[in-house]
């Protein structure tokens, strides 16, 4: 039988070494050089060996502890360190490079599920230890190539290629992101292209994906290993308007054997923007809209629609406050929309309830928050969320999320975060999940 006093001093032995380790790596740079957003292009000054006009390096270390309970699953305690080590070679007649190694690492992998462990009854935190090539891409850029082509007198023309193993990133990552927020990265094997065609404020990008590496390292079954892929996508984004920002897209997602039921033809438009009422008062506001076919293998013949609309009211003085709807389809109740390479954290809750988008019958998620100017550089948001199903309105439950942040100058940042998921009848257990996090990075 288990004392509860040995799980207590386990415990607390646990939290004292994560935070011994965590101040140990970070403490020695919490005094360095104030907050300067304006760097040299040529490089560091006081670090010129590791950022110059020739080459930078890159480091992030990313101590954190994550608790969570699912009720009928046990507690999870992960106390992880991710460190990212990365050398980029800066731009030679618009040429540069950049190699990324990636090691998440456990104080202990048994006190928690990393996600891949089938047999398991404690709660799931999705961390597994891992070492891996996270990064390694070539890319051009040039805003004078036609005219080194044809002449002076042609016109401006930016363009770009990417090749390789990157993180890639669309608009607010809803479709297409790294999913960051995990301790491994998701990066994607892809070769992106770029013109701005000569229009100012015009950004058209294609790219073809061939390997999706999850956050899962790869280990693990069918469902957390990485995916093949045949993918295409397709995004442009105009900002030459005044108040408004715009983007239409078109994701074209084949991941073959690996996972056919995420396969998918996705249409979409985004828009954002603001306006100010006068030198305090503003307006921030987001659209979107995205309708979705099944494709390529997927057993399920399908469509349905994507829908998101906010508002936030912002003081200068004092912060704030704003409202969201979103709406992830369904088809009558046997398959919803998908988002499988999305950074899926940033939406439906932090204590991640909804990663499947609320199963075939869809999701609907009302939210409200608010996000004061407080004191001493912290930075904070309060968020709740109000769960329906997508496909007949059932209430799913409701949730509360908060997040504190403090950038103590430029290399090192602070986090305590936490969320609370209350489920109701036939809904989701429910759950809670805290966190406390410090990241250095150079």
């Amino acid at each position: 039988m288990n004392d509860p006093r040995m799980n207590r001093g386990v415990f607390l032995g646990r939290l004292a070494s994560a935070a011994f380790v965590s101040l140990v790596l970070v403490l020695p740079f919490a005094s360095s050089a104030e907050l300067d957003p304006a760097q040299e292009v040529v490089g560091d000054p006081d670090f010129p060996w590791f950022d110059n006009q020739y080459y930078k390096f890159h480091l992030q270390i990313r101590p954190r502890i994550e608790l969570a309970k699912i009720d009928g699953s046990d507690s999870s305690q992960a106390y992880t360190i991710r460190s990212h080590v990365g050398f980029g070679t800066k731009s030679w007649e618009g040429f540069s490079t950049y190699v990324e190694l990636e090691n998440v690492w456990a104080v202990d992998d048994s006190s928690y599920n990393d996600g891949t462990e089938t047999s398991s009854s404690d709660t799931i935190i999705a961390d597994p230890e891992t070492t891996e090539l996270n990064q390694a891409w070539l890319q051009f850029e040039r805003d004078d190539l036609l005219q080194k082509l044809v002449g002076g007198d042609a016109p401006e023309v930016k363009v770009g290629a990417k090749a390789g193993i990157q993180a890639v990133i669309f608009d607010d990552a809803r479709f297409i992101g790294n999913v960051d927020w995990r301790q491994n990265e998701q990066t994607i094997g892809a070769a992106i292209g770029s013109t701005d065609f000569g229009v100012d404020g015009l950004m058209a990008q294609y790219g073809y994906l061939w390997d999706i590496f999850r956050i899962f390292g790869d280990k693990g079954g069918p469902s957390t290993s990485d995916y093949s892929s045949d993918s295409h996508v397709a995004h442009v984004h105009y900002t030459g308007f005044e108040s408004i920002q715009i983007s239409v897209f078109g994701y074209f997602l084949d991941f073959k054997a690996d996972s056919p039921t995420n396969s998918s033809n996705t249409y979409g438009v985004r828009l954002t923007g603001g306006c100010a009422f006068d030198d305090t008062w503003s307006l921030k506001y987001a659209a979107s809209y995205a309708f979705q076919t099944d494709a390529a293998r997927n057993p399920m013949d399908y469509d349905a629609h994507y829908a998101w609309v906010s508002l936030d009211i912002v003081h200068s003085d004092y912060g704030s406050a704003g409202t969201a709807y979103e709406m992830l389809g369904s088809d009558n109740g046997n398959k919803q929309f998908v988002t499988p390479l999305a950074t899926a954290h940033k939406f439906n809750g932090f204590a991640d309830t909804f990663l499947d988008n609320g199963g075939p019958r869809g999701l609907q998620d009302l939210q409200f928050r608010v996000s004061p100017n407080l004191p001493w550089d912290f930075k904070g948001a309060l968020i709740y969320h109000a769960f329906f199903r997508a496909n007949g309105g059932q209430n799913l439950g409701s949730e509360f999320d908060g997040v504190l942040t403090r950038r103590f100058n430029q290399y090192l940042t602070g986090l305590a975060k936490f969320a609370w998921f209350e489920g109701r009848d036939r809904g989701p257990n429910d759950r809670w999940r805290l966190w406390f996090q410090v990241e250095f990075e150079y």
